[in-house]
């Protein structure tokens, strides 16, 4: 009995002085906010060439994949025009009326539900509500679609001598 004692007493000292040491680290995870706009397509092209264009009018068609977004909270995509489509003469100017943006959710690996607009007036460096999220996004991308509208009469188009009218279009993503 003695020895079953004097083993349970070594065996208890032994334990208490073999206590586990124990030290905590912090974790830190600082998030930054965060809106990326890139636009995949720079250039789009709309030929007209037959009668039927300039009677109809025409669209470049949906622009797969043209913008992706990446934002940690809500978010606004304005779109704006630098000026009127134009060879660099005023007087054969294209109204920026005769230019409509259509937006569509794309390929994207994101569950977001935005609000899209479809722009039809666009003034020249006055930015208009294009796509609206009320929730982040890692990877949403969007495809847009430019049409030109040859107005009552063709007026937009008809008297303008043969050429390539341009204007640059800007997009810009801002925190709700």
């Amino acid at each position: 009995m003695k020895k079953n004692l004097l083993f349970v007493a070594i065996l208890l000292a032994g334990v208490s002085f073999n206590k586990a040491n124990a030290q905590n680290a912090t974790l830190t995870l600082n998030l930054a906010a965060l809106q990326s706009i890139k636009i995949n397509t720079v250039a789009v092209n709309i030929d007209f060439a037959t009668a039927a264009d300039y009677t109809n009018g025409k669209s470049s068609g949906a622009i797969a994949d043209q913008i992706e977004i990446v934002s940690t909270g809500i978010f606004t995509v304005s779109v704006a025009a630098s000026g009127p489509l134009s060879t660099g003469t005023a007087i054969n100017d294209i109204p920026l009326s005769a230019l409509t943006l259509t937006p569509t959710l794309a390929s994207s690996s994101t569950t977001i539900v935005p609000t899209l607009n479809v722009v039809t007036t666009l003034a020249p460096a006055v930015p208009k509500a294009f796509i609206k999220s009320a929730v982040g996004t890692s990877n949403a991308k969007f495809s847009v679609n430019y049409g030109i509208s040859p107005g009552v009469g063709s007026v937009n188009l008809l008297n303008r001598p043969a050429g390539a009218y341009k204007t640059t279009v800007t997009y810009t993503i801002a925190p709700n």
